[in-house]
């Protein structure tokens, strides 16, 4: 089997133990993840399988799509529902809804996100939670991040002086929803954390099309299988022909730019796919030191 099977990750769930149970339901070693889920969040967790795990690092370039419970009125060490309580507002009165609607949309586009304490960042050559478990403050580092899309998705509840809310967030990779829902927080005024999160699209796949491992267990694992053709339908696609450039190919030679633009009708891309008889052979991209030639960026075995 090669591709990604998506599976539901339950709550308690590290992401590295869905890879260990998927290694002993498929009987495989060959078996990866694209990107960890919290233990408390659930949703899609796109599992690589076979030379499907020679798609990982492009597979984590794509867009993700979670749906978020914003709590307003106090706020954590972790940024979400699983830490100790750091800060309390202790009004909330003045927050109409019209407010909380306006600054989720300001959202929208790039902004700068500083990591939270506890993540898995390196700051000198050790994680984030690490110096975070030891009570030691470090500078944490501040990435650009891109919300394409935000919105409301519930009423505004109002209980015990606090206010909650759910989001849907479209963003792109590094994106952290609990260092989110803390920045609606702060630019109403007031102390915040993520309550609930479930992540709803990874790399193309939807949360209907997960498998739990339960089911895959007791069902045939081939039938959930998303293949590898289908990850990355997306790129411009070379269907090869001819035998020279097959051969080039296959033996993952440099090949000239202008040969690959030619055979996908464009004047200029960044990376394409390659299948011989429908088959993917191989993903080609920019030589990163000869601006003429394009390489191999990764080669299946199937």
């Amino acid at each position: 089997m090669h591709g990604v099977i998506a599976i539901n990750k339950p709550k308690g769930l590290t992401s590295h133990d869905v890879v260990m149970r998927m290694r002993r339901i498929l009987h495989m070693k060959k078996v990866g993840h694209t990107g960890t889920l919290d233990p408390e969040v659930t949703g899609v967790l796109p599992i690589v399988i076979g030379d499907g795990t020679k798609l990982t690092e492009y597979m984590q370039t794509k867009k993700k799509r979670y749906q978020a419970e914003v709590t307003l009125g106090f706020s954590t060490d972790t940024e979400d529902q699983t830490g100790t309580v750091e800060e309390r507002s202790t009004d909330l009165s003045g927050i109409e809804d019209e407010a909380i609607d306006h600054v989720i949309e300001t959202f929208v586009g790039t902004y700068p996100q500083q990591v939270p304490k506890y993540a898995s960042v390196k700051v000198n050559g050790r994680k984030l939670y690490e110096y975070a478990r030891q009570g030691i403050e470090v500078e944490r580092p501040i990435r650009e991040v891109q919300i394409y899309s935000i919105g409301r998705t519930s009423s505004i509840e109002r209980t015990d002086n606090l206010i909650t809310f759910e989001i849907d967030v479209e963003c792109s990779k590094g994106t952290y929803i609990r260092t989110l829902a803390v920045d609606i927080g702060r630019a109403l005024g007031v102390a915040a954390h993520m309550s609930h999160l479930v992540r709803t699209e990874s790399c193309g796949i939807t949360l209907d099309r997960t498998v739990t491992l339960e089911t895959l267990k007791e069902s045939t694992p081939e039938d959930y299988v998303v293949p590898i053709a289908e990850i990355i339908e997306a790129l411009p696609t070379i269907d090869i022909t001819d035998t020279d450039f097959l051969f080039k190919i296959r033996n993952g030679q440099k090949v000239a730019k202008s040969d690959i633009m030619e055979k996908v009708d464009m004047k200029n891309v960044g990376m394409v796919a390659l299948r011989h008889e429908g088959v993917p052979i191989g993903i080609y991209y920019n030589h990163p030191e000869q601006e003429a030639l394009m390489k191999p960026y990764q080669m299946f075995n199937l």
